[in-house]
């Protein structure tokens, strides 16, 4: 039974983010994988030729949406489960 529990909830986690990386833009996720890589806002902008500033809106956007407030806590959050 606890087992039952534990992987209803591991699976709630699952939806959740999955619901939330659907609320993304195309631009928003393209933002996200370079801030996995580790990448900072000004190198993102001359990679994708837009503004610091605009990455910096596409960024604050994508963590409110991912409900995090770091890079670290984003990683953390797409870790696959275990």
């Amino acid at each position: 039974m606890a087992l039952d529990a534990g992987q209803r909830a591991a699976n709630a986690t699952v939806d959740s983010v999955n619901s939330r990386l659907s609320t993304l833009t195309a631009r928003e996720r393209q933002i996200m994988e370079l801030v996995l890589l580790g990448k900072f806002n000004k190198v993102i902008a001359d990679d994708l030729n837009i503004s610091m500033r605009t990455v910096e809106v596409h960024r604050a956007n994508l963590f409110d949406k991912m409900k995090v407030k770091t890079a670290v806590e984003l990683a953390n959050l797409l870790k696959p489960q275990r």
